[in-house]
């Protein structure tokens, strides 16, 4: 079986944004619950997406709140976080995962074995953070950071690589509308659809 070549990273600086039910919005420990790019109790990964709405929707997806009367009364506070992170791996398009030698459709499956493996073969080989499509939300990009980190306030210079500029933006259920556009587990994924059929 070949071996593949490390894919290449690159540096992103944005802000980023995180829905979470915790005071604190950012980890120091080993996530308790299995995500897409993490096993339980191994390693800690922070998932953000760069785009507001998506980390809602993506709440709203793991829930499976697939009503406005259920979302209603679903309530969590969406952080902004302001990231210059290197060593990032590229896979927001279906087309670059494919290039880099990662099935497309593992990026959205509900079964997240497949993105598990690859996250710990990153690491592996030095990622510090991943961009890949939103499962929840089709067209928009997920950014999940290998590793701890701490919040500082937002307007501080970072000076360390753990610690990232953080401020709260709001506390409150999911804009009314957005369920109608959240992908639910078990749905297809329209824009792995769409690149399938231009492929």
């Amino acid at each position: 079986m070949p071996v593949r070549p490390r894919p290449p990273f690159v540096t992103w600086t944005g802000v980023a944004y995180r829905a979470i039910s915790y005071d604190v919005p950012l980890w120091v420990n080993p996530n308790r619950r299995e995500g897409r790019w993490n096993i339980a109790g191994s390693g800690c990964t922070q998932y953000m997406s760069l785009d507001p709405m998506a980390p809602m929707a993506e709440m709203l997806r793991h829930e499976d709140l697939r009503t406005e009367a259920e979302a209603s009364h679903y309530r969590t506070t969406l952080w902004q976080i302001r990231v210059d992170e290197g060593c990032v791996v590229d896979y927001s398009t279906f087309e670059k995962a494919d290039a880099a030698g990662f099935p497309a459709e593992a990026l959205v499956a509900d079964d997240h074995e497949r993105c598990q493996a690859e996250a710990q073969w990153l690491i592996g080989c030095g990622a510090r953070a991943l961009l890949a499509p939103c499962a929840a939300l089709t067209g928009n990009v997920n950014l999940a950071i290998f590793g701890p980190r701490v919040k500082i306030p937002w307007d501080s210079q970072t000076r360390l690589a753990s610690t990232l500029p953080v401020q709260r933006l709001s506390t409150g259920s999911a804009q009314p509308g957005l369920v109608g556009q959240v992908r639910f587990f078990g749905e297809p994924h329209s824009g792995l659809a769409a690149y399938r059929k231009a492929s």
